[in-house]
């Protein structure tokens, strides 16, 4: 059987250490940085509802003068995820 120390020490070093930022904000984290705090949450529980599509909510969000398009809003919504938003938001 292997040796696990060596993994466990190196395991809860990632565990120990504050995630580094991974980049810029993307433009829905951007968007939701400015709105209101009523509105923000508004927005985030749209977007933590998976039956919204992310067509639509970036259509509502352009049409009230809040620039996005559906894949940033998609991906967004991925956050955390290798293929998600690195904005981690």
């Amino acid at each position: 059987m292997a040796d696990t120390s060596g993994l466990i020490a190196a395991l809860s070093r990632l565990t120990d250490t504050p995630p580094a930022l991974r980049g810029p904000r993307c433009t829905l984290g951007t968007i939701l940085d400015r709105l209101d705090m009523d509105t923000a949450l508004k927005v985030r529980s749209v977007l933590d509802n998976p039956t919204i599509s992310s067509t639509l909510i970036a259509d509502t969000l352009t049409d009230s003068g809040h620039r996005v398009q559906a894949p940033a809003v998609a991906r967004h919504r991925r956050r955390g995820g290798s293929n998600g938003c690195r904005c981690m938001r």
